[in-house]
């Protein structure tokens, strides 16, 4: 008989709402803070923005807000960030963690294909780890650039976890977990695709930077539970292999040697002047 899973893990990110614990989803955010590199990757994403000129800046898949407080700190008086998500209960978090920024950020639900803002409404636009997520991440590239006016800049920070790395004592139960969890999430190597969609778009002078971000044991545990669990329902994992697997992190962890994460794409161009290219119209249709 299948066991009841847990039904909040990191694949759930694409229907928060119809989740069965979004509360956790809050929390995998919150904990994702402590991956090492991450918060660095993060600043050079807002540095790439050029947000100390910009009077208005779009989040697409702003989540608890995090980075829109971030964005409101880099630009100048008087500028106004909006932050734009498809989930209710992340905008209500949102709302609640930018409270004490008032009118400087705006928020909206909205679906990143189809954002709720006119053409040209912004002088910078990014995606924070969101395009992995969606189905049809050339449409959210091509939104983004409509609806940054020519001049702005467009940016957009995803993980590849094709190219995921672990040190564990057992490589073959390895191989299993992280190739199925690539396989299994909505866009699981959009990193190495999102330089090619931005071209795509018509968006020019794009810049790609590659990183390695190191995991800690602890996020490592959450960012897969919920898929072994999965595995084990399905019969590609049994229950006594991945008890020993997860055996077989505990040693280097109390060692100081755990060594696990993957590269992160830092992609960002600038919006053509002019009308939008026939390349844009292709991006659509992909």
């Amino acid at each position: 008989m299948a066991r009841a899973l847990n039904r909040s893990g990191p694949a759930e990110f694409g229907a928060v709402d119809a989740s069965s614990d979004p509360d956790a989803l809050i929390g995998f955010l919150d904990a994702a803070t402590s991956v090492t590199g991450l918060g660095e990757a993060k600043g050079r994403l807002l540095e790439q923005l050029a947000l100390g000129q910009a009077r208005t800046a779009l989040d697409v898949g702003c989540g608890t807000g995090a980075d829109l407080a971030a964005m409101a700190r880099r630009m100048p008086p008087g500028a106004q960030v909006s932050g734009v998500d498809a989930s209710e209960t992340m905008i209500a978090e949102a709302r609640q963690r930018t409270a004490n920024l008032g009118a400087q950020v705006s928020l909206r639900v909205g679906e990143a294909t189809d954002l709720p803002y006119p053409d040209n409404a912004f002088d910078a636009c990014l995606a924070d780890t969101v395009l992995q997520h969606v189905r049809d991440r050339a449409r959210v590239v091509s939104e983004m650039a409509r609806v940054t006016r020519p001049g702005g800049r467009v940016a957009a920070l995803e993980f590849d976890l094709g190219t995921t790395f672990l040190d564990h004592p057992d490589s073959q139960t390895t191989q299993i977990i992280l190739g199925t969890f690539t396989d299994a999430a909505v866009q699981g190597r959009i990193g190495r695709q999102v330089p090619r969609l931005f071209r795509l778009a018509g968006l020019a002078g794009v810049s790609v930077t590659p990183t390695a971000i190191l995991g800690n044991a602890a996020f490592w545990q959450i960012l897969h539970q919920h898929h072994m669990d999965r595995l084990q329902d399905q019969g590609a994992l049994t229950a006594q292999e991945a008890s020993q697997w997860r055996a077989g992190l505990e040693g280097p962890t109390q060692a100081g040697n755990f060594l696990g994460g993957a590269v992160i794409f830092l992609t960002a161009a600038t919006k053509r002047a002019g009308p939008a290219t026939s390349a844009t119209a292709a991006c659509c249709q992909q």
